[in-house]
């Protein structure tokens, strides 16, 4: 049954090498790609190093034999509709059997062959949509934010919500950068550090505001800082901040506190002259119909006059403060105290915080050298002052010197030119006092205030033993 369409079949692709060569390449490639996308989708493989095999591998492999293939029936002279080669393959046979035959075979290898396809691509689709792919793939320079973002409260999110988000024109656009990225990470010619997406990031109200909504977000939040002090006991220290989120409108009364920033009835748009948006030269304000320009004096204005560089406008949204949700970078001491608060690094260690404070903020060419030289900086301390307390809980120290490297390798990269502070938090003073530095007026002589009880109430601020902290969490 069908033979005379199979021997048809077979004896066209054997003459034409094209056909050939993208027959032998998809039946090399196809049947294990099939299979290892239907476990991908069906029970999902973590491992990268598998789906780079399969997918960067395998996968191009077998696009390059389909190409093979169609370039073998539509370009070759002894293509598929070549009546010289149909004549010679039928003149002893009933050409209509073999014609029928032929389109039959031909009909069920296709059907299989783009069955397979459509699972594979749909499966490789989606593992360009990975966070293994995003973060993982271009390991030298996506790193940093790799790991940042491993150890961020947005760890659960894809790369892509933010990124991209739903829709066809941001997902051709990401493709397009994607493919301009991959030529400067195989030319060696990707910028270091890699840039904040400012300019080419999706608007927060498309993406942030899928999950988060700042006009609902009403009344106070309780901030409680812990860190601790480079002295002999690293004694505790508290801040505690009554943040005044306020809210962007909608169900209360009226816009107010951090969120009046973002609420319908508020626009901002501000004119700043540098790539990271922190010189900003003009803030206008339209709240409720009701329009006020802000402008910053020329002497208060360090950077020059806005007119001798060039400026750009943005409207004020959510990145504008939160410019680093997920990739976070702690400052040094942040970073230690952080691990103070996990309870990597041991307390009773006497002067612990200043010793690996000073560790890990010294240069080091490379991470390996930083992890070798924060730990016989932190040992040769403790060896000259304290040569009691090596012998006798040496494994303390050790784990210091581990959670003194942690802090360092999380947040530090030289190789990609990453130290501490490469990327400034705006979620701070810093940004906020861009525009709340009492130096931009309108005309009618009303200020950006710097009045910082305008979004909290300072309740301590470095403290051992707040009154305040007694009444909020009680005896602990």
């Amino acid at each position: 049954m069908l033979r005379e369409g199979w021997i048809f079949f077979r004896n066209f692709i054997k003459q034409n090498k094209f056909c050939l060569i993208g027959t032998i390449i998809l039946l090399i490639t196809v049947p294990p790609l099939t299979i290892f996308s239907f476990i991908d989708s069906t029970y999902h493989v973590s491992s990268p190093v598998w789906q780079e095999i399969f997918y960067l591998g395998i996968f191009p492999l077998m696009v390059f034999g389909l190409a093979l293939f169609c370039v073998g029936i539509f370009i070759s002279r002894q293509g598929f509709f070549s009546p010289a080669v149909i004549g010679e393959l039928i003149k002893k046979a009933d050409k209509a059997k073999v014609l029928k035959e032929t389109a039959l075979v031909t009909s069920v290898v296709l059907t299989l062959v783009l069955i397979c396809m459509g699972a594979i691509v749909y499966s490789a689709y989606h593992y360009t949509e990975s966070v293994n792919f995003c973060g993982r793939l271009c390991h030298r320079v996506m790193k940093p934010e790799y790991t940042a973002y491993q150890h961020s409260p947005h760890s659960h999110v894809k790369c892509v919500e933010c990124h991209i988000g739903p829709g066809a024109s941001w997902f051709v656009k990401s493709k397009l950068s994607g493919m301009r990225e991959v030529v400067e990470y195989l030319s060696n010619k990707y910028p270091r550090p890699i840039p904040t997406p400012l300019h080419n990031l999706r608007p927060a109200r498309e993406t942030c505001e899928e999950c988060h909504r700042p006009e609902f977000f009403i009344g106070y939040k309780l901030v409680i800082k812990e860190k601790r002090a480079p002295d002999e006991k690293n004694s505790k220290l508290y801040t505690i901040l009554l943040m005044k989120t306020g809210t962007g409108g909608m169900r209360a009364n009226r816009a107010q506190g951090i969120h009046w920033h973002v609420s319908p009835e508020v626009q901002i748009f501000y004119k700043y002259t540098d790539e990271k948006r922190e010189n900003i030269v003009e803030v206008v304000k339209i709240e409720n119909g009701k329009k006020t320009i802000f402008k910053k004096s020329e002497e208060a204005d360090s950077e020059g006059k806005p007119e001798e560089k060039e400026v750009h406008i943005r409207k004020m949204d959510c990145l504008d403060c939160h410019n680093r949700p997920t990739h976070i970078f702690h400052s040094p001491e942040e970073a230690i105290d952080l691990e103070f608060v996990q309870g990597k690094m041991p307390e009773d260690i006497p002067f612990i915080k200043k010793v690996s404070l000073e560790a890990i903020t010294k240069k080091y060419a490379s991470r390996e050298e930083a992890r070798q030289k924060i730990s016989e900086y932190i040992l040769s301390f403790y060896k000259k002052n304290y040569p009691e307390l090596v012998k006798k809980d040496s494994q303390k120290i050790q784990e210091a010197i581990k959670a003194s490297i942690e802090a360092y390798m999380l947040n530090v990269f030289p190789e990609m030119r990453i130290s501490w502070n490469t990327y400034p938090n705006f979620l701070s003073h810093k940004g906020c006092w861009r525009c709340h530095n009492d130096e931009f007026e309108s005309k009618d002589g009303e200020t950006i205030t710097q009045d910082c009880t305008l979004c909290h109430n300072l309740l301590a601020e470095d403290e051992q033993n707040p009154e305040v902290l007694d009444t909020i969490v009680g005896e602990e």
